[in-house]
């Protein structure tokens, strides 16, 4: 991820909706009719405890299993072909007991993606899994219950990065992995069920390291802490602050904050399975809320929305892609595989396209600014003791700009934001009217600041 400041422009906007599948499980609709006169006390009683215990008493067997694979983990014992077969024994019993809707559809998938890694090279020509990656999906999409595919896009998502990924890094060697170790893989009951995607290598690496951070404990805890905070931000805070009478951008902001602290929560869990099953502190970092919530840039905000998925799309999606269709063609190609990926859905579609609109020409503008002006002020921020440019991040001027693209920053996730509310739809996704809907509340004014923003980029090229 050395060099994410200069080609990452796609964003994995919904990747709450990578995990949603926990979030609509626990999440309460409570009415609050007079928010006004609602108390502390009543917010507790009636969401906060509800909303913590039963997320709590919900995630209890995933708890467990994970605890169970960090044991065979660090079990000297057992063959590798063994560990191997007792992950996927506990990945099947994690889908099954939360998910079970997916269970055939992810075994037949595996099974498939698995003899797809041993077809000739001469008949794929380097594509290998992404066809039969992007058909389960289509087939789930057209086949299935809107109610049912949006519980369990999240897992069908995750184990298609991971065959992809798989399928990638082994297309230019004869260094197939064995069935045992690519199953154990594939459903790993640590990350089969929320993610994130972690790499076929950190995987096989568990068995063999033992350099675990001395506080993993604490730091699971930490991460489990954390998550409840921003359950109970999304669920009862935003709604008891913001009331449905203010006005409709706080409304708008309300609602933004409310899906961006379900989704801190949700890939907070995870980073807490992840530690507590065993992958390093290094490995286990999805999300960096201050960054989002307090943005220099929406690239910015790219980077750190889901940081496993933006490496992955930066590394096996965008990288091949520059080299072929230039930069902007690689951008496009990026969000239409990561809105792929999420479902063949129009709003979703909408959110990353628009985004990855916006995130180019803001890109664009502020790289020409910086070089127009010799001031530190691209979408990514220098090193304070390697800063290039005549007027750093001190000057007045700098940081007046800074700031400026930093409101329009959470202006436009604001706006994006909008489009995932806790109405009804949420259960079986949004529909195309929704969505126009819902920008049309707004005056689509976060578009015409984009093309504004392009016309000045255009202006000053």
């Amino acid at each position: 991820m050395e060099d994410a400041d200069t080609t990452v422009f796609y964003n994995d906007e919904d990747d709450c909706l990578d995990y949603e599948c926990l979030h609509n499980n626990v999440e309460y609709d409570y009415d609050y009719m007079d928010s006004e006169k609602e108390t502390l006390h009543d917010l507790y009683q009636h969401c906060l405890s509800p909303s913590l215990f039963d997320t709590g008493h919900y995630i209890l067997p995933l708890l467990g299993s994970t605890i169970l694979f960090r044991l065979l983990v660090h079990t000297e014992y057992i063959s590798h072909q063994v560990f191997h077969m007792l992950s996927v024994i506990i990945g099947l019993y994690i889908i099954q007991h939360y998910v079970y809707e997916s269970l055939i559809v992810l075994i037949v998938f595996v099974l498939f993606s698995y003899g797809i890694l041993h077809v000739p090279k001469r008949w794929h020509k380097g594509a290998r899994i992404f066809l039969p990656s992007l058909l389960i999906i289509a087939y789930c999409e057209l086949s299935m219950q809107p109610v049912i595919w949006h519980r369990i896009r999240s897992v069908i998502m995750t184990m298609v990065m991971k065959a992809i990924s798989v399928a990638i890094d082994t297309n230019d060697s004869n260094n197939l992995p064995d069935v045992y170790s690519y199953m154990g893989y594939m459903f790993c009951g640590v990350t089969c069920l929320f993610g994130p995607w972690v790499s076929f290598k950190d995987y096989l690496s568990l068995r063999y390291s033992s350099n675990q951070t001395r506080g993993w404990i604490i730091c699971s805890i930490g991460f489990a802490f954390l998550s409840f905070v921003f359950l109970s931000i999304s669920n009862c805070w935003t709604q008891w602050i913001f009331v449905d009478n203010s006005w409709k951008w706080l409304i708008a902001y309300r609602d933004a904050l409310s899906f961006r602290t379900s989704h801190y929560f949700v890939s907070y869990v995870a980073s807490a399975l992840l530690v507590l099953g065993g992958f390093p502190l290094s490995s286990s970092t999805i999300v960096k809320p201050l960054y989002i919530e307090f943005p220099r840039s929406l690239v910015q905000v790219v980077i750190f929305w889901n940081i496993p998925m933006h490496y992955w799309l930066k590394t096996y999606i965008f990288r091949p892609s520059i080299k072929n269709l230039g930069k902007f063609g690689a951008v496009i190609i990026t969000y239409l595989i990561s809105s792929l990926l999420h479902g063949l859905n129009f709003q979703l579609a909408a959110v990353l396209l628009s985004l990855g609109f916006y995130t180019y020409v803001e890109f664009q503008l502020r790289a020409t600014l910086a070089d127009t002006f010799d001031a530190c002020v691209t979408s990514k921020q220098c090193t304070k003791k390697k800063c290039i440019h005549k007027y750093n991040s001190h000057n007045c001027m700098v940081f007046m700009t800074n700031l400026m693209f930093s409101f329009g920053a959470i202006f436009h996730l604001a706006y994006l934001g909008l489009m995932f509310d806790t109405s009804d739809l949420q259960e079986t996704g949004y529909s195309y009217n929704h969505t126009i809907n819902k920008w049309a509340e707004l005056g689509f004014a976060s578009h015409w600041v984009a093309l504004a923003t392009y016309c000045i980029y255009l202006l000053t090229k």
